[in-house]
């Protein structure tokens, strides 16, 4: 899975090196105005409604049921939040995608969401909230902040030069100061422009280093007087300017450890967390009051945790493997933001169903997070039956791909084994193996995450036919685990059959479909790298399976739907491959997918669609929508 699906904490986007000196731009040097690509209403909180991102899809349809992985009252990712004065709290949700920004009362109860993902490109970092309640959400992919406001579109901030913003915060005058890179901008409600900063390791500078993730300062906060302070995280110090970016102060870090966050309260303390995860807490000048270890689970994997500051002087500390935020006083907890994840869910890929049964197979094999290479079984109405947990390994999957289900048992494919179950998901056995021989499986190390066939089907007398990734075939396992033959094939992504044993193999790296015989002789082929009709795009011109990734064959009426994940659409073609129409388009709501994978027909004819950046599943009436 590429980084655009990883989300990988808002840190990650190619930048270029930046530099200057304080200078005033005139008004026009900021763009600023409505959104025009918004629409789809969002309810604010005051009962009025705030836009979200257009859906641009092929063809409008409407999700008859959607298993979300994320509940809304739950946080799935959460990275910044901030608090207003009434002591609602916006927390920063990047698994939210159809609302990044999820609004909480001053007790933790959940109120509302808004704000949905803009573009795909979309990394946001940060989130504000001004005194008149307008938020503000910095986007490093999209290189803008936008600010919704009660009553208007979204309106995008976007200065013309190289623009990286990393975190904002507002002053008491409504000014918003934007950290980007090796520069401070400081931007009036009326639109006028001013910034300070460049590149260094001297007074007023900020450590950055290019790189093609962001490197450089990750924090920013303004005390009661709007004196400016930046957690200059190379250069492990907390850096304090005038609000006119004159350098005032620099505040070294214990033990050259590196501040990720700001936060500055009335009194002058000064609050920083550091990337080893202590919480740190200075007098106005910098000696060190109190230095702690944050809690063990709150600071495992990543390790990323972010701070702001609250009403009354309250420290909101995010913990984004924890999806919780904590709410503290005087080093005691107020209150916790957290939510039930028993039933949660990220990045489907793969769906397998039985009856009433939906089997739901999750993940990001480069995330750390405790959500990871979970598998579900779910009723078709969206309730949780049962986790399925593996037969080995303490209970938990290597790398679960795939699932089919055969004669009351679920075939699960997982890296290099495959796990049986019964119906009700108790495991029973499990065979397999790597390497090339006949009957093991190809196994590829992806930057320290490996990787392993790509899907399962059942194809003729009852065989698993399993696509062998890494070792360029398809083969055929019996369900007693013994190889049965196969045919080469290369790269093979996901795999269907129909009642007469033919094989249809998504070739992502080719951007094309191919159905063979069950010998293996291919009988059609269709589909060429490209954004037109029956076309399949390959994401910045490369394959890495990141081409089409999903494929369901309906035999009844004649039709083949295949995942155009990077186009964020469903082709579907007829049984001779001919293009027939798109459904979808890049969304967050019910008129669009964000990398749609695999595709699964039920025995109603429902068409099943693990839309894995919207971290949810939805079921699709295909038969309801016009030819």
């Amino acid at each position: 899975m590429k980084a655009h699906l990883k989300t990988a904490l808002v840190i990650f986007i190619i930048l270029i090196l930046a530099a200057g000196c304080f200078q005033k731009k005139p008004v026009d040097s900021v763009q600023t105005g409505a959104d025009n690509s918004q629409e789809g209403p969002r309810q604010d909180l005051e009962g009025q409604v705030n836009p979200g991102p257009s859906e641009s899809p092929s063809q409008h349809f409407a999700a008859q049921v959607v298993i979300r992985g994320i509940e809304d009252e739950s946080l799935g990712m959460p990275v910044a939040a901030c608090q207003d004065r009434e002591g609602n709290t916006y927390v920063l949700d990047l698994y939210s995608t159809d609302g990044i920004v999820k609004v909480f009362d001053y007790q933790g109860k959940y109120r509302l969401k808004m704000a949905p993902l803009q573009e795909p490109e979309s990394q946001p970092a940060d989130v504000a909230v001004d005194g008149q309640g307008n938020v503000y959400v910095a986007d490093l992919g999209l290189r803008a902040v936008f600010r919704y406001s009660h009553e208007k579109p979204a309106e995008k901030i976007q200065p013309p030069e190289d623009f990286y913003p990393r975190s904002v915060t507002v002053d008491s005058e409504g000014n918003l100061l934007v950290l980007s890179f090796d520069r401070v901008y400081r931007i009036s409600p009326d639109g006028q422009v001013s910034s300070f900063g460049e590149s260094g390791e001297g007074e007023g500078q900020f450590g950055a280093a290019g790189s093609e993730f962001y490197n450089g300062p990750s924090g920013i906060d303004v005390d009661k007087n709007d004196n400016i302070y930046v957690a200059d995280t190379l250069n492990n110090r907390i850096q304090k300017f005038s609000p006119e970016g004159k350098f005032l102060k620099a505040y070294p870090v214990k033990d050259s450890e590196s501040p990720q966050d700001v936060v500055v309260q009335d009194d002058g303390s000064i609050f920083t967390v550091t990337l080893s995860g202590n919480l740190i807490r200075m007098d106005s000048e910098g000696n060190v009051l109190k230095a702690e270890e944050l809690q063990e689970d709150f600071q495992k994997g990543w390790g990323f945790v972010s701070i702001a500051g609250g009403r009354e002087n309250t420290l909101l500390v995010v913990s984004a493997d924890q999806h919780r935020v904590k709410v503290l006083s005087d080093d005691r907890e107020v209150y916790s933001i957290k939510g039930d994840m028993s039933d949660g869910f990220i990045y489907p890929h793969n769906i397998a169903i039985a009856g009433d049964n939906v089997v739901i197979i999750g993940g990001d094999p480069f995330s750390s997070d405790d959500l990871n290479n979970r598998v579900m079984m779910f009723d078709k109405n969206g309730a949780l039956i049962s986790e399925i947990f593996s037969g080995y390994n303490g209970g938990r999957f290597f790398g679960p791909k795939d699932a089919v289900f055969l004669n009351d048992r679920l075939y699960l494919l997982d890296l290099d084994m495959i796990s049986v179950f019964d119906k009700a998901g108790s495991f029973i056995t499990s065979f397999g193996g790597r390497g090339e021989k006949p009957g093991d499986f190809g196994v590829f190390d992806n930057y320290g995450q490996e990787m392993g066939p790509a899907g399962i089907s059942v194809g003729k007398d009852s065989l698993l036919l399993i696509s062998d990734t890494y070792n360029d075939r398809i083969q055929k396992i019996s369900v007693e685990g013994k190889y049965a033959g196969g045919f080469e094939v290369s790269s093979p992504g996901p795999i269907a059959s129909d009642k007469d044993g033919n094989i249809y193999a998504v070739l992502p790296v080719e951007a094309k479909v191919v159905k063979f015989s069950p010998e293996g002789k291919k009988l059609l082929e269709f589909g060429k790298p490209g954004t037109s009709e029956g076309e399949f795009f390959l994401e910045n011109g490369e394959g890495d399976l990141q081409g089409p990734d999903g494929i369901a064959v309906d035999e009844q009426k004649g039709l083949i739907y295949v995942s155009d994940t990077a186009a964020h659409r469903i082709e579907v073609f007829d049984s001779r491959g001919n293009y027939i129409k798109s459904i979808g388009g890049f969304g967050t709501g019910e008129n669009g997918f964000y990398y749609p994978r695999s595709l699964a027909l039920d025995r109603e004819g429902f068409l099943w669609v693990a839309d894995s950046g919207n971290h949810r599943v939805v079921r699709l009436d295909v038969g309801m929508m016009a030819q």
